[in-house]
C-alpha cells in the first residue's frame, strides 16, 4: 500500500480510517494519501435563485470543512496529502478517483451495520466494495 484513497465525509468512522492509515505509515513506511470528499449532486429546490458560482462555494466549502481536520492529521504525521471534492454518486466517484488517481488501496471508514439495517439502508462500503477493482479496507470507529 503506497498511494491511498481515503474518503471523507466528517464522521468518526472517516477519521479513524486516517488515524489507521497513521498508524500504517509509522509501521510500513511513507504514504501517499488522497482525500476525497463527494457531496451529492444539489436538488433544485435546495438551491433556487442560488447562482452557480454561490452553489460552488458553498460545496466547496463543505468539502474544506470535512477535509481540513484529516488533512491536518496526516500532515502533522507527516503522511504526504492531497484533497479533492466531487459531486456525484458516492460509491461511483470513489472508486472512479481511485482508479483516475492511480491509488492501490482505498482505505475508507464504515458505520459497520449489519443485517436488515444495512438492506434497507444501503451502504455506500457495501457499493465500493462492489464496484471497486482494487482493495478496500474498512475501518470501523469505536462506539464511544
Amino acid at each position: 500500500m503506497k498511494s491511498v484513497l481515503l474518503p471523507v465525509d466528517g464522521s468518526k468512522h472517516a477519521f479513524s480510517a486516517a488515524l489507521y492509515l497513521i498508524q500504517f505509515a509509522r509501521l510500513h513506511g511513507e504514504l501517499d494519501v488522497h482525500i476525497l470528499n463527494v457531496e451529492p449532486p444539489p436538488v433544485a429546490w435546495q438551491t433556487h435563485g442560488m447562482e452557480e458560482d454561490a452553489i460552488e462555494k458553498h460545496l466547496a466549502a463543505r468539502a474544506n470543512f470535512v477535509q481540513k481536520p484529516v488533512a491536518a492529521a496526516l500532515s502533522e504525521a507527516g503522511i504526504r496529502n492531497e484533497s479533492h471534492a466531487r459531486l456525484g454518486d458516492t460509491a461511483e466517484v470513489i472508486v472512479a478517483m481511485a482508479d483516475e488517481l492511480g491509488c492501490d488501496t482505498i482505505v475508507m471508514g464504515t458505520r459497520g451495520l449489519g443485517g436488515l439495517a444495512a438492506l434497507a439502508l444501503g451502504s455506500v462500503t457495501r457499493q465500493v466494495l462492489h464496484l471497486a477493482n482494487k482493495p478496500v479496507i474498512c475501518i470501523k470507529a469505536d462506539d464511544d
